[in-house]
Order: structure tokens, then C-alpha cells, then sequence
């Protein structure tokens, strides 16, 4: 049996997909710890341990995150909680992770990492494995949704979201303007077609269609013009906004698929990635 305490995740990012991973692995006794931009900026925040970095704390179906640095993240391991670090290869570095995970979404080519810890995966499009990771998960709706890809790469962003009930970029809203942002409503809420969530300085944010609020950017960022905002679900009252969706955590399930394979691999090999 493997003792999975003994292994330590660092998973880059701590959005929506990120949280959902962390979600998975914190559960069945993997120490996870997590980095972020100081300025997070995930719109489906009661699903992503992000706001910790802005807020102190946060929790994601009962799993509390702190915001930490390199100095106190074993402390809040040892509490049970996830830390939350601001984004750095130094710390990455110092941390030596068992498994490195890519879950920044940024859907072009990264960097090569795998000199980061034993094994690296990569979240989506964006890597290639014997490239830049070990292997990869694909994030794609569809059949092959939580895929755990040994060769090749994840499907090509086509950057269109997914279709949520019927909907697919009409959904998403994204900043017309630059400048800081009042909403006017809250995650949860109830929304008519063209009605207005909130505001950037004099700009109106309108929904496009009708729903349920289930994205809003932190107010505490300043937007700029393009800037995803805001998430509409058409689904409505069906949607449980406050729990990790079925895409988010399919995805989580495939890294745990990942990396229990791999640790298999390694206990039965010498090479590392030959499945």
C-alpha cells in the first residue's frame, strides 16, 4: 500500500480546476500545497481556494485554504488546511514537490518544469508529453473529458467556451472597460437577459442571457478591457453553484488516476513514465 502522506502536490494555480484537483487529493490524504497570483483572478470563486490570497482564508465544500509563504506552509499542513502561496519557481523550488501540477489553464505552450519534482502534469492544452511534462489531462467537454494522456497532447483550445444548457460564449462576460468593479448582485442570484449585474465606473455589465450568477470576479481586482469577468449559467436553479462541478471534477479524478499510476510505476520499475 502506498502511504499517501508521504507525497506532496504542488499544484500551480488556484482556480476553479485547480481547487477541484486540490479537492480530490486533499480528501484521500495527499499534502497539498498550492500557489497563485497576487492578484487572483478566477470568477468562480466559491469553487477556487484563490481568494485566499486576497482574503486570508477560504474554503472550497469544507476544506479551508490560508494564505502562507514559504516559511509557514508546513505549519498549516499540519492544521489540515491547504496553503496558499504567492506564485514563485524559487518556492516551487525550495518546496520540492513530489508531483508538480500545471493548473494555470494558460493554453499556449509552457515552459519545461519537470526539473521541479518526479513527476509533472500538465491541465489542458499546452503540453506535450516528453516535452514539458509527464503527462497530461484532458479538460476538453466531450468524450474524452479527465483522459490521462501518456503521449502526445490534450485537444487544441478552439476558445469558445463549453456549451452549458444550450448557451456557450454568451455565458462568459467580459470587461468593456478598465477600472475597478461594483456588482450589484452575488453569487447565486437569479438573472433576467440584459439585466445589469453591476458596473465599471459609468460602464453597465449586462448579462446576455438569463440564469444563474455562478461566476463574479473579485472586486478587489482593477479590470482592464477583455478581461473575463462574470459567468452566466443558463441551467438555473438546477446549478449548484457552491460545489465543485462535474467538468472540474473529472478532471481532479484523472490527476489522482495520474498519479497512482505513477507511483505504481515506480514501485514495480526504475523508469519513471514507461506505462
Amino acid at each position: 500500500m502506498i502511504n499517501l502522506k508521504q507525497n506532496t502536490v504542488l499544484i500551480r494555480g488556484a482556480g476553479e480546476m485547480a481547487s477541484a484537483v486540490a479537492v480530490v487529493l486533499h480528501r484521500v490524504g495527499f499534502s497539498v500545497i498550492m500557489t497563485e497570483l497576487p492578484i487572483p483572478l478566477a470568477i468562480r470563486r466559491t469553487v477556487a481556494f484563490s481568494d485566499a490570497i486576497l482574503d486570508g482564508t477560504t474554503q472550497v465544500e469544507g476544506i479551508q485554504s490560508v494564505r502562507s509563504d514559504n516559511k509557514n506552509y508546513l505549519e498549516i499542513l499540519k492544521d489540515g488546511n491547504i496553503p496558499v502561496l504567492q506564485d514563485s519557481i524559487k518556492i516551487i523550488k525550495n518546496i520540492k514537490p513530489e508531483f508538480y501540477i500545471d493548473a494555470r489553464l494558460l493554453k499556449h505552450m509552457v515552459e519545461d518544469r519537470r526539473f521541479l519534482a518526479r513527476c509533472t502534469i500538465g491541465l489542458g492544452p499546452g503540453f506535450m508529453v516528453g516535452e514539458n511534462c509527464n503527462v497530461i489531462i484532458e479538460t476538453m467537454r466531450g468524450h474524452n473529458l479527465g483522459r490521462v494522456i501518456w503521449q502526445g497532447s490534450a485537444s487544441p483550445n478552439t476558445g469558445v467556451p463549453g456549451k452549458l444548457g444550450g448557451e456557450s460564449a454568451k455565458r462568459v462576460i467580459y470587461s468593456l472597460g478598465a477600472g475597478n468593479i461594483e456588482w450589484f448582485v452575488d453569487f447565486g442570484d437569479i438573472v433576467e437577459q440584459n439585466q445589469v449585474l453591476g458596473k465599471i465606473g459609468e460602464i453597465e455589465i449586462n448579462s446576455h442571457i438569463s440564469g444563474i450568477v455562478r461566476g463574479l470576479i473579485s472586486p478587489k481586482v482593477s479590470a482592464i478591457k477583455g478581461m473575463k469577468i462574470a459567468d452566466v449559467d443558463p441551467r438555473g436553479i438546477e446549478v449548484n453553484y457552491k460545489t465543485v462541478s462535474d467538468k472540474a471534477r473529472c478532471v481532479g479524478r484523472g490527476v489522482l488516476e495520474a498519479i497512482m499510476v505513477n507511483n505504481q510505476n515506480k514501485k514495480s520499475s526504475p523508469k519513471m513514465g514507461k506505462i
